[in-house]
């Protein structure tokens, strides 16, 4: 069975990268841009570096504010309404996943009219999308690279997964400085995300040799560099890091997949409008616990690259164990240590939470398919 490797064909890395985007917007073709970012983003200056920019260059544009933490089906039709409305022609994408993965439902609609349903699956449109850039204001998500994008349906409290071609960033942009602002808080929780994104990439079903690499090398430079981004914010080298970071997991598990923790995740997020990046940090631990059912020699493999000091004279076991104490203890030293109940979430939600988890699209690449029972019983462990 073949492999595919995909990302955008252009991506700009590195301090100061945020110049680039008039030249980006000129290869795209782009006349009137659609900025589409979130209200903090606004109210923390971070948009107004990228309009400075845009003026600066003498471009219109029209800015989306409204995305919520987990974008809604609102956001999508509200954006698209004012892409027609002001005859916006290029799209871009500000922040973190939320606002990326709005910005990519907005582009496959405006290209291709309809609405999100007709789009879940797997390359369900016809056409490319309006050209995309995305900027990149957190090292975690890779949303920014990846052809995937979620939207929540609040009615039904569930996430719509679309992944598709067309809907794949025309360039992406990863710069330091867009970063050093970030509270401590989103700093900690799309790191954890990154972490499990290169985790599950790493010991998923479908992952092979390039992905593997990718996924390890990602896991090491979170935990060389996730702690060292708390303590000290402003150092732009050790923002690069977590940017190559959560760029490697990206690269590994958008072309691998994900699992277990990332359906579970997708459900909380849905029923509970938690931000993605605690949830997968939270529920990483026991996923690890879980899998080792059928991944415990990936993970004793992950803990001898990583913690080999540790790992001296333990049989396979010991080291898988190992690894899952490294990740608790970095959970816990960054503070995204947490248990469900603290959020609200308790024993009546779980058969929802699990049925949920069952219908996402992720769980089938999960090193093994859990049934209901097991997830109930993973989900009451943290709560």
């Amino acid at each position: 069975m073949y492999k595919e490797f995909v990302m955008p064909h252009l991506n700009l890395f590195g301090e100061g990268c945020l110049s680039g985007l008039p030249d980006l917007i000129r290869q795209c073709g782009g006349t009137r841009i659609l900025l589409i970012t979130d209200a903090n983003l606004v109210k923390c200056g971070i948009s107004s570096k990228v309009e400075e920019v845009l003026k600066s260059a003498g471009y219109d544009f029209v800015r989306y504010d409204g995305v919520k933490p987990n974008p809604s089906k609102e956001n999508v039709y509200e954006a698209v309404e004012l892409l027609k409305a002001e005859h916006c022609d290029a799209i871009i994408g500000l922040g973190g996943g939320s606002p990326n993965d709005c910005s990519k439902a907005v582009s496959i609609i405006g290209a291709n009219g309809g609405e999100i349903e007709d789009y879940i699956g797997f390359n369900m449109s016809s056409k490319p999308g309006i050209p995309l850039i995305t900027i990149n204001t957190t090292a975690g998500t890779a949303s920014e690279i990846s052809r995937s994008y979620l939207i929540s349906d609040e009615e039904k409290h569930v996430k719509l997964i679309c992944k598709d071609m067309h809907s794949l960033a025309f360039a992406s942009i990863n710069d330091p400085l867009l970063m050093v602002s970030l509270p401590r808080k989103v700093t900690a929780e799309t790191g954890m995300d990154a972490l499990t994104h290169a985790v599950e990439s790493y010991v998923c079903n479908n992952s092979y040799p390039l992905s593997k690499e990718l996924a390890a090398a990602a896991i090491a430079m979170v935990f060389g560099n996730l702690r060292k981004a708390l303590d000290n914010p402003s150092d732009i080298a050790v923002r690069d890091n977590m940017i190559c970071a959560q760029s490697l997991a990206g690269m590994a598990f958008c072309n691998s997949g994900v699992g277990l923790d990332h359906s579970i995740s997708h459900a909380l997020g849905a029923m509970f409008g938690l931000p993605h990046g605690l949830c997968t940090a939270i529920v990483l631990p026991a996923v690890i616990r879980l899998n080792m059912i059928a991944a415990e020699g990936l993970y004793a493999e992950l803990a001898e690259r990583l913690f080999a000091s540790e790992c001296a004279g333990l049989d396979s076991h010991g080291r898988a164990l190992v690894f899952l104490s490294n990740v608790e203890k970095l959970s816990q030293d960054v503070g995204t240590s947490h248990r469900l109940g603290e959020y609200g979430i308790s024993e009546k939600d779980i058969p929802e939470i699990a049925s949920k988890t069952l219908a996402d699209g992720n769980i089938g690449r999960n090193p093994f398919m859990p049934d209901r029972e097991q997830i109930e019983s993973l989900l009451a462990s943290i709560l």
